[in-house]
């Protein structure tokens, strides 16, 4: 296991740019998860997000929080097509 873990690093110490996109893909499920209403994906984590839930309510924090991941990940893909070039 310390092997394969090993060579996920070098590769990501080589080629720095990917790193973008395996953020995009993590952003993207918890975005899909959150419009998708999955407990894993729209429960609050810290007493901040709690706060929010209870303020606004189940629907206006999943929908939020679902945009916010969306556009973490376009900005995934354009920190991406930006480190190509």
């Amino acid at each position: 296991m310390d092997e394969i873990f090993s060579q996920i690093k070098i590769f990501f110490e080589q080629n720095p740019e990917y790193s973008y996109l395996l953020f995009t893909v993590v952003f993207l499920i918890y975005g899909i998860g959150s419009f998708m209403n999955k407990d894993w994906a729209t429960n609050p984590a810290n007493s901040t997000q709690k706060l929010n839930y209870e303020t606004f309510g189940h629907n206006a924090f999943r929908f939020g929080r679902g945009l916010l991941f969306i556009l973490g990940a376009i900005a995934g893909i354009f920190g991406f097509l930006w480190a190509i070039e």
